[in-house]
């Protein structure tokens, strides 16, 4: 089930896997099942035509891929999102990759003990099909 609410919780709960805290005003979107967080999303920082998106996940869903999507496209109408992710986690690199983010730079020090690596994603790159979702899914070998 995807829910955005309590959004707080979904935030503090991707602020724990990445490292980070998250202060108000956000809006957050998350995979539950079996009454736990298994992917958030957490969009702040929204300048008209970009948003930044933080993401942790255990796994990710195609019902919550395009309910990003939508939401970033749809509601917030950015043509773009912007990640960060530490230039150490390797699996958060893949998966931007698997969703179309390219590699735009880096920041020093960004997350004090390491760097960040940004990412964005065009709103025309974004692959949001049921099969580019799944093969995020690492139970599915992606």
């Amino acid at each position: 089930m995807i829910v955005s609410e309590p959004r707080a919780d979904i935030a503090a709960w991707v602020g724990g896997k990445i490292g980070v805290s998250f202060e108000p005003p956000y809006t957050a979107l998350a995979h539950v099942d079996r009454g736990r967080i298994i992917a958030g999303y957490v969009f702040n920082v929204w300048t008209e035509h970009d948003v930044e998106v933080s993401l942790a996940a255990d796994r990710l869903s195609a019902t919550l891929m395009r309910a990003v999507f939508r939401y970033v496209a749809d509601q917030l109408g950015c043509r773009r999102a912007t990640f960060r992710t530490r230039a150490d986690n390797i699996a958060a690199q893949k998966a931007l990759d698997r969703l179309g983010a390219r590699l735009e730079g880096r920041q020093r020090g960004y997350f004090g003990d390491c760097d960040a690596l940004l990412y964005a994603i065009m709103k025309e790159d974004f692959p949001f099909s049921q099969k580019a979702a799944e093969s995020l899914d690492p139970r599915k070998g992606g």
